[in-house]
């Protein structure tokens, strides 16, 4: 449990230290094409009248733009607007759409079946064309930042508490399956939650066979040819055919990937580490946001670190990057080692304690 000695403020920096002109342009275009007033209306009438205002504090992600609306009695709320997407393929997809949708379905479930803490949400508008000029929820404000905003690594003396709740946060999210693979399309009157497709993949899927042979026909790795042969110079060749390999391996042995190749399928967030956790300033945990990623999917994709803790495999690695016994020679990765083989044991910890 956090209180107001644990938070000294918001560490929302990103919008003003942006240099790169395409991105400040796109966000302040994004700003100024949004109706603010209609906004403050919005949250005035969903508290029967309380006069609100928006505070001064931009917070920016990568799909989203955030702002606090404080009422006269103090509550504050978050107002979470979605950007159009950067490319003009995913703006005119109906899946772009339909991600807020999923994700504030997810809430929902997650709430249902959980104790992970998450944001209430008072409302959400799907539709790009309402008096406010774009998707938006409007949900608790949190005292407390993710901790990437407190810092880009999680404290040593503060790790163990934070792993613990990792842990705990993924023991949880085992417990949510459904049925098939596939995002949380929609709630029903009876409590049951229908599931659609995965964006660029498509779904829902009835077995993770089914999965692993769509992922290796649509997925793209995200460097041309030419950009790879940039950044890799001598190597290109070698990972240009080690990506194309990799792709054709999954669709020749998708039958065989998962221990469980039917349902039920476990809840992935989809983007999980300390970049979606909300922590006070002594890292108790506040929160966990941003489930817009969020789906059902086979028990190996669940079962990955938190992206706080992944590793690139050695295997994938240079060589010259190990000693003779295959540790890792630099003192960053044999800590990240380090944390993956703590954090295991704090999920072992936590499974055998439930």
């Amino acid at each position: 449990m956090s209180d107001d000695s644990c938070f000294t403020g918001y560490r929302w920096s990103y919008f003003a230290s942006l240099t790169d002109e395409t991105l400040r342009l796109r966000v302040q275009t994004f700003i100024d094409s949004i109706n603010w007033d209609a906004l403050i209306e919005y949250a005035n009438r969903l508290r029967n009248g309380k006069i609100c205002k928006l505070l001064a504090n931009i917070g920016l992600g990568y799909n989203h733009l955030v702002r606090i609306i404080e009422f006269e009695d103090d509550v504050r709320w978050i107002a979470r607007l979605r950007m159009p997407p950067l490319s003009r393929t995913q703006a005119g997809s109906n899946i772009s759409k339909q991600i807020m949708g999923t994700e504030y379905n997810t809430i929902l479930l997650v709430k249902q079946k959980t104790k992970i803490p998450v944001p209430n949400v008072h409302a959400v508008e799907l539709d790009t064309e309402n008096i406010v000029k774009a998707q938006f929820m409007l949900m608790d404000c949190l005292r407390g930042n993710v901790g990437i905003d407190l810092s880009m690594e999680v404290p040593s003396f503060y790790k163990r508490c934070v792993f613990s709740k990792m842990a705990e946060i993924q023991i949880n999210l085992s417990r949510v399956q459904l049925p098939r693979i596939g995002t949380i399309l929609r709630q029903n009157e009876d409590g049951s939650f229908d599931q659609g497709p995965i964006p660029g993949i498509g779904g829902p899927f009835e077995t993770a066979t089914e999965f692993f042979r769509a992922w290796a026909a649509k997925v793209e790795f995200g460097l041309s040819e030419a950009k790879l042969r940039e950044a890799a110079g001598s190597l290109a060749d070698e990972l240009s055919f080690s990506a194309s390999s990799f792709i054709s391996s999954v669709k020749t042995l998708a039958g065989n990937l998962s221990v469980q190749d039917k349902g039920p399928f476990p809840l992935c967030h989809g983007d999980f580490g300390h970049n979606n956790m909300v922590f006070d300033d002594k890292y108790n945990l506040l929160g966990v946001i941003d489930w817009e990623a969020a789906y059902a999917g086979p028990w190996e994709l669940f079962g990955e670190f938190p992206l706080t803790l992944s590793m690139l495999p050695p295997d994938m690695d240079a060589p010259w990057n190990y000693d003779e016994s295959g540790l890792p020679r630099d003192a960053e990765s044999v800590q990240s080692y380090s944390d993956e083989i703590i954090q295991k044991g704090e999920a072992w910890m936590v499974f055998q304690s439930d």
